[in-house]
């Protein structure tokens, strides 16, 4: 098995995870090391100074991932980064496609099936060396991939129980518009009025599936990260 002296920072809130990827990484030569949090990653970051970063996304209150990024590679820009995440891109936190760090790794869960696969994207990552299949973000068969921010963001006020009404009064739209972006977002799921149950349920629904049952699309009414 082929060693790899170098250190990788594990950021995830989920301990069985975050210890189970740690673990996989230590068996295959790495130093690793882990955070749960933005706050915990800085220090542990300041104390390691290390080669790579395997990020996940959302980190429950606070910073999430890239924005820990951000600010990490504000001090060294020449960590290799790989985000290891649920979310189908950066926009279900309001990011742009084009708004991510320069030659970072964007890597679906659901999409990884084997170690080895994260170790050599990692490997890449840290040698500026990250190619197009690293990037499951720009993969047009990722899901969700036909809804526009806008529509994402009505999506996950309507994911927690809003009423286009309160989502109206949110956004400082009309009624009409919302309703207008609703209809257009229920048609870019393939949602019709024929579709079984409430269209409503129906798209909540599949976006939990996707997503987990943490995780809903960017909302950011009470200004959290």
């Amino acid at each position: 098995m082929r060693a790899f002296p170098r250190t990788v920072l594990v950021v995830e809130d989920d301990a069985l995870l975050r210890e189970l990827l740690a673990s996989a990484l230590r068996q295959r030569g790495f130093t690793a090391v882990t955070a749960a949090s933005a706050s915990e990653a800085r220090a542990v970051f300041r104390a390691t100074d290390p080669d790579g970063m395997l990020l996940d996304v959302d980190l429950g209150p606070g910073p999430n991932g890239f924005d820990l990024a951000d600010a990490l590679l504000a001090d060294a820009p020449g960590a290799g980064v790989v985000f290891l995440t649920a979310l189908p891109d950066a926009r279900f936190v309001g990011r742009g496609r084009d708004e991510l760090p320069p030659g970072v790794a964007y890597l679906r869960k659901s999409s990884v099936h084997d170690i080895d696969g994260l170790v050599a994207t990692l490997d890449a990552a840290m040698k500026g060396s990250v190619d197009t299949s690293m990037r499951h973000d720009r993969d047009d068969r990722r899901p969700f991939a036909e809804l526009t921010r806008r529509q994402i963001e009505v999506l996950g006020h309507v994911a927690m129980g809003r009423t286009n009404a309160q989502i109206a009064a949110i956004r400082g739209t009309t009624v009409k518009a919302v309703e207008e972006t609703v209809t257009r977002a229920f048609a870019a799921l393939g949602l019709r009025s024929e579709t079984a149950g409430n269209l409503r349920v129906v798209a909540v629904r599949r976006l939990l599936e996707e997503l987990g049952p943490r995780l809903t699309p960017h909302d950011r009414e009470d200004g959290g990260s």
